[in-house]
Parts: structure tokens; C-alpha cells; sequence
């Protein structure tokens, strides 16, 4: 791991202190693996990278989420990627549909989102937005 990859684990493994959560082995193996992972990771490749059974990925990504340093990115398909995220933060992506490629985006529209839910009676209020095509790489391979 980078120093980056160390600094970022210990924020983590911190959060998780904080919130009350127990900091185990096999949960220090799912960060390692999210931390040191290209592009967010489906379930299987978290399995595999943390040398994990699937039920250990799930709970681990419950409890990730519930402490505010993971999200979960939808894919067209219905299955979800997975990423780490600074406490209590959340990001939209671009999503590549062939390789599952995907990039923050440094836009956010939830602010407005909310107002207009608001506005129209609704409260409790998240949302979730994430932009699907192909990457230029996969347009390249289609050609």
C-alpha cells in the first residue's frame, strides 16, 4: 500500500472506532482491497481480492455504508459496484457500460433535487444519479 492507501486506512479503520464498530481482520482486508483497487469493485472481485466468502463481502459493505465510507454504484443491469468514500461523502459517476469503468463526476445536483422534492411534499429525501455510455476505450474496441 501507498502512504496515500495507509493514511486513507487509518481514517477508515478511525471512523469505524468512532462509530462504535468493531475493526476486525477480514474488515481490514475489504478496505485494503477497495483501497488498492484501480475502479470500484463488484462483490465478487472484493471476495477475491480479500480472499473473503460472499456473506463476510455483504455484511462488511452494510457496515461500511452505515458508518459513511462506502457507496454503492448501481449498474444498468442491476448489479452494483462498489467504492470507498471520505466520511459522510457521496459521488456521481460516469459509467462505462462494457467495462463497468467508473469516474467521479465533480458535479452534484441534490441541493436542487431536494428543493424541489420539498417543494412538492416529500421529506427524508436522497437520490442517486450515475451517467451510462461507453468509455473511449470500449467505443475503440466496438469499431
Amino acid at each position: 500500500m501507498t502512504a496515500t492507501q495507509t493514511r486513507d486506512l487509518e481514517a477508515i479503520l478511525t471512523r469505524l472506532k468512532e462509530r462504535k464498530m468493531r475493526v476486525t481482520k477480514k474488515r481490514e482486508r475489504v478496505i485494503a482491497a477497495l483501497l488498492t483497487a484501480e475502479k470500484p469493485l463488484n462483490a465478487e472481485e472484493l471476495r477475491e481480492r480479500g480472499d473473503l466468502d460472499l456473506v463476510t463481502v455483504y455484511r462488511n459493505i452494510e457496515a461500511f455504508e452505515k458508518a459513511g465510507v462506502l457507496q454503492r454504484i448501481p449498474l444498468e443491469n442491476g448489479a452494483q459496484l462498489f467504492e470507498l468514500t471520505a466520511p459522510d461523502e457521496h459521488y456521481h459517476h460516469l459509467v462505462c457500460r462494457e467495462c463497468h469503468q467508473a469516474e467521479r463526476l465533480d458535479v452534484c445536483v441534490g441541493e436542487e433535487m431536494r428543493k424541489v422534492a420539498e417543494a412538492n411534499g416529500y421529506s427524508h429525501i436522497a437520490h442517486v444519479l450515475e451517467v451510462y455510455g461507453l468509455c473511449s476505450e470500449c467505443l475503440e474496441d466496438e469499431a
